[in-house]
């Protein structure tokens, strides 16, 4: 049994008539009657009685009819579904990013999504890097932007580089340390420091850059995820922040925020996408993929 049987079968109970049913469904009469006698004996039951007036439905095959109504009917639905989704109108995309996507990317991105796809389902976690990754490989999340070096290179998943941006150390306007002269990674450990939560190798780089023995904890006054709530935080007080220009130009144009002058302090942000290796993306996570990477190569 198949969709094409019970096509024909539909027709034949519409139009009581082999000749008819066989024009409607493009098959010779011959081969509609074979048809229908072959689902007939598959199914063990006489589905029309075939009269003088024409081909008439029996009680049994008027309810398999009605059945087969409903299984065509929903068949189609699941062909426009495919359609939509293949065409990227409907559907859902689930993917994470870290602190420096969501604060640099995420506005665009999502905003062109739902420009372009208004029936599309989109579900955005905003997290550290360890418990994206670990989202992506139990597939709760179809992919996550997050810095390249945290994802790990004996794990199941791939990483695709997105985006490369030197990183710098921002205060407020009027603070101590902003008044143009070079100043080393070091004199900022005078000052609250705060920042994104940072892999173990760049905290074991910034320990030797501000000074610290291997055996001391990094002196971050303030860890958050929240890079806006970071950048405000460093607006009101003395403290300084590691960021990179894409974050702070909008509060340093406006003279918000100077970045310092740190000859010592080489820091970049490398962006990746990370998904399962081998695996293939459904088309609505293709598509906001696709826009993730478009951005990238512009900015």
């Amino acid at each position: 049994m198949n969709l094409r049987r019970l096509e024909q079968l539909v027709a034949l109970a519409e139009e009581r008539s082999f000749v008819k049913a066989a024009e409607r469904t493009h098959l010779s009469q011959p081969a509609l009657t074979r048809g229908i006698q072959n689902l007939e004996h598959e199914l063990g039951i006489r589905l029309f009685d075939r009269t003088s007036q024409g081909v008439v439905p029996t009680a049994a095959g008027q309810q398999l009819i009605n059945r087969a109504r409903r299984v065509l009917f929903e068949a189609r639905g699941l062909r426009r579904d495919a359609d939509l989704i293949r065409n990227h109108e409907m559907g859902e995309v689930r993917f994470g990013a870290g602190s420096y996507p969501s604060a640099i990317l995420l506005p665009d991105v999502l905003g062109t999504l739902m420009s372009e796809f208004p029936h599309l389902q989109i579900k955005v976690e905003v997290n550290d890097w360890a418990t994206l990754l670990r989202k992506v490989e139990m597939e709760e999340l179809d992919f996550a932007v997050v810095e390249r070096r945290t994802v790990p290179h004996d794990s199941a998943l791939e990483s695709q580089p997105l985006s490369k941006e030197a990183a710098g150390w921002y205060v407020r306007r009027g603070h101590p340390l902003a008044d143009g002269r070079a100043v080393a990674t070091r004199d900022l450990g005078d000052y609250p420091l705060v920042s994104v939560p940072l892999p173990e190798t760049a905290r074991n780089r910034l320990k030797r850059r501000l000074g610290q023995s291997p055996g001391e904890a990094l002196a971050l006054s303030l860890e958050c995820n929240d890079l806006v709530t970071l950048r405000e935080v460093v607006t009101r007080t003395d403290a300084v922040l590691s960021a990179t220009p894409s974050v702070c130009r909008a509060q340093v144009a406006a003279g918000r925020l100077v970045r310092l002058n740190i000859q010592d302090s080489h820091q970049e942000v490398e962006l990746a996408v990370a998904r399962l290796a081998n695996r293939t993306l459904s088309p609505a996570a293709h598509k906001a993929l696709s826009l993730i990477q478009a951005w990238a190569d512009q900015h």
